[in-house]
């Protein structure tokens, strides 16, 4: 007995299939390259960029216990384009004479902090979280200490790092 026409694909049915299977796998050929630049940027660490500070004998003047809030401008390539991060580094000093660069931005949500002398804390004003003069959660959401900038001193000159000590996500900023 002959196959009939129903049991058995067409011509028209295979070339339909053929072709369909050819567009898919060049349009994956062409997707992925494509995604792979697009989304590269995301995983791709920042430059590790150091930024001169001050001098030491400038930072021996700062009182103990009492912060100081230096600007600095850290120059970082992002993909085609250099831009300038504008941050703030909060230098103390503790009764020892050992000093510590805090972030200014609160660990909870990251907003900026403000120095309250009178109660000698930091508070952050989205959330009520409160840090004292060393860094450490007094009060509030915050889930972490604040976060200390990389530093290192050659030849009376401190340098800073974009990029904190205890960051969990260990990029750069």
């Amino acid at each position: 007995m002959a196959k009939s026409s129903e049991e058995s694909p067409s011509r028209r049915t295979f070339m339909t299939v053929v072709i369909g299977l050819i567009s898919a796998i060049v349009g994956v050929a062409v997707t992925v390259p494509i995604l792979g630049v697009v989304l590269s940027p995301l995983f791709k660490k920042r430059d590790i960029v150091w930024i001169e500070l001050g001098s030491t004998s400038d930072l021996q003047k700062i009182a103990p216990l009492t912060p100081k809030f230096v600007p600095v401008y850290f120059r970082v390539k992002e993909g085609w384009s250099v831009n300038t991060l504008p941050r703030q580094v909060v230098v103390v000093k503790d009764i020892n004479g050992n000093f510590y660069f805090f972030s200014n931005q609160c660990t909870h949500l990251g907003c900026p902090l403000h120095w309250i002398p009178a109660r000698q804390k930091f508070l952050c004003p989205c959330h009520g979280g409160m840090f004292n003069v060393l860094g450490k959660v007094v009060g509030g959401p915050p889930p972490r200490p604040l976060y200390e900038w990389v530093h290192k001193i050659e030849k009376d000159t401190v340098f800073i790092q974009n990029k904190f000590l205890n960051n969990p996500k260990e990029r750069g900023i």
